[in-house]
């Protein structure tokens, strides 16, 4: 027997069959019925609560709108409080500025007429300050220049004092060098023109090394005799004289003998520089180097006349002897001291005009240094005027005081 059924929730029918078969077709019915019940009311429940859980979420959203938008509204108040009191401030200050800019306003124009006046003054002062700065630059510059000028002469005079130190080191050490050589020229020189003029005589050359003058003339009556005396020579061959000179040939004439002593030099000192002869002592003479031949010669003649009267001294103890000697003075030997006496003679006269040869032609020379000093200040004058007094030439100022120039 089968039995419909109808389900109060849906209304379906279902058959249900009386048997045992049926009971487990309704039983499995109704199992499956209800676990679709189950899942319907697990998925309505899912539902529940997703809907819950919604209405929850909106419900504290709308809360939490409430509060933003409560807040919102306090802080919008509080804005526009605070923008209230800062729109009064802000008035405030333009106010005040605005008092500020008219008093600035007065000060401005009055600041400007100052400034104008200002511009004015500063303007001229800078015109006169640029016209003292030119003048300064000026000055500066024909100072800086002037400087340069000096510091360039300077540096000439420098080099020229320079140029004459090393010209004259150099001259020096070729003078050096060649003091010896040229001492030795005049030596031999000297050797000759003596042997030339007294052939009966020995001229000796004093050995090298060997304490003593230059050279030994031995004088001789004539030729191959006997030396009546020896003359000892010292040449000199300098741009300055020696005092010292003259006790070294002192110290020479008692070693050696001598019986006069002689110094040849090319130049006289200065008390005896126009003479060309002068007698140091008794038995040392100083001679010119262009004179000397002849003052020797004038020694050699007194020492055979001072030979010649101690032999008639010593002729005269002896009767026959003094009467042969005065025969022979009164005779022939009278022309010989007559020819003595016009020997001497003739020697004084030569030596008399080459003295004023000489002073003629020191006097030209001190005629000629004095016009190169007058032309010489002539120039450093008209270079001072020319100039303006700013170049002076070395202080170009000499005078010559010697009063031969005037003779």
């Amino acid at each position: 027997m089968v039995v419909n059924l109808t389900c109060p929730k849906c209304g379906n029918e279902f058959e249900i069959e009386e048997s045992h078969q049926a009971q487990e077709k309704q039983d499995a019915a109704l199992k499956a019925q209800k676990e679709e019940a189950e899942k319907e009311t697990q998925r309505l429940l899912a539902e529940q609560k997703k809907q819950l859980a919604k209405e929850q979420d909106s419900m504290v959203d709308a809360a939490v709108k409430k509060q933003v938008e409560e807040e919102l509204n306090e802080s919008r108040k509080r804005l526009l409080s605070l923008a209230e009191k800062e729109t009064q401030r802000l008035l405030a200050e333009q106010k005040k500025q605005l008092a500020k800019e008219q008093d600035s306003m007065v000060d401005a124009a009055v600041k400007k007429q100052v400034e104008e006046k200002q511009a004015i003054a500063l303007k001229a002062t800078k015109v006169h300050l640029n016209q003292q700065l030119f003048v300064l630059e000026e000055k500066k510059d024909r100072e800086r220049d002037e400087a340069l000028t000096r510091e360039k002469s300077q540096n000439k005079i420098k080099e020229n004092r320079m140029l004459i130190q090393i010209n004259e080191l150099q001259a020096r050490v070729k003078r050096d060098q060649g003091v010896e050589l040229v001492g030795e020229a005049a030596e031999e020189r000297l050797k000759e023109a003596l042997r030339e003029r007294f052939p009966d005589d020995k001229i000796l050359d004093v050995p090298k090394g060997k304490q003593g003058a230059d050279l030994e003339q031995h004088v001789n009556l004539n030729a191959g005799g006997q030396s009546i005396g020896m003359i000892l020579i010292e040449r000199k061959s300098t741009k300055v004289f020696s005092q010292t000179w003259i006790p070294k040939l002192k110290k020479d004439i008692e070693n050696s003998g001598a019986m006069t002593g002689v110094i040849v030099t090319d130049t006289m000192p200065k008390k005896h520089k126009d003479k060309g002869y002068y007698e140091e002592s008794s038995k040392i003479s100083v001679l010119r180097a262009d004179t000397a031949v002849d003052g020797i010669e004038i020694l050699r003649k007194g020492l055979i006349t001072n030979y010649r009267l101690e032999v008639a001294e010593m002729a005269s103890k002896d009767y026959e002897l003094t009467t042969n000697v005065f025969t022979y003075i009164t005779g022939k030997g009278r022309e010989h001291l007559e020819d003595m006496k016009k020997t001497f003679e003739d020697k004084e006269k030569l030596l008399l005009i080459k003295e004023q040869d000489h002073n003629k032609i020191m006097k030209k020379e001190w005629k000629n240094l004095k016009n190169q000093v007058d032309a010489f200040n002539k120039l450093g004058d008209g270079l001072k005027e020319a100039s303006k007094e700013r170049f002076n030439l070395l202080n170009a100022s000499t005078t010559i005081t010697d009063q031969r120039i005037n003779d």
